[in-house]
């Protein structure tokens, strides 16, 4: 069973995620908008060894800023940190949305739920449930 400081953990790191596809931003203001947001402070060694992990993968840009006598390390997605969170995003969205309707299925490409069967095709050796035959061929021609 996964420890609640893991879940909690994993949950400050997506929202740090959309926070940073909303914009650039420093250490400190990721950390105020999610004491603001939790109602509680969330530890630097928390946030700085993500971003700093973001960075080592090519997901996150930094570059420093002066703000009066302090400098500060400015925060930015790069366009594979945006296409890299709008996957974690989806994927969150499919497990919310199996968790709330367990008896629904999730489109393989698009996400979408799907209350009503969708279209199955076989894709090497797995049967995967689409929306439509549209998303269907985009999967396959690569468009995941």
């Amino acid at each position: 069973m996964i420890a609640d400081c893991e879940v909690a953990t994993d949950l400050v790191r997506c929202t740090v995620m959309m926070l940073l596809y909303n914009g650039p931003h420093h250490g400190y203001s990721i950390m105020a908008e999610l004491q603001k947001r939790l109602g509680r402070a969330v530890s630097p060694a928390i946030i700085y060894p993500f971003l700093a992990s973001l960075s080592d993968a090519g997901y996150v840009t930094s570059r420093q800023e002066r703000e009066g006598r302090r400098l500060k390390i400015l925060y930015t997605l790069t366009p594979e940190g945006r296409r890299f969170s709008e996957r974690v995003f989806r994927r969150l969205s499919s497990i919310v949305s199996t968790a709330i309707y367990p008896n629904s299925s999730v489109c393989a490409h698009c996400g979408c739920r799907l209350v009503e069967p969708g279209h199955v095709e076989k894709v090497g050796r797995r049967e995967m449930i689409f929306c439509c035959v549209h998303c269907a061929t985009a999967y396959k021609q690569g468009g995941q």
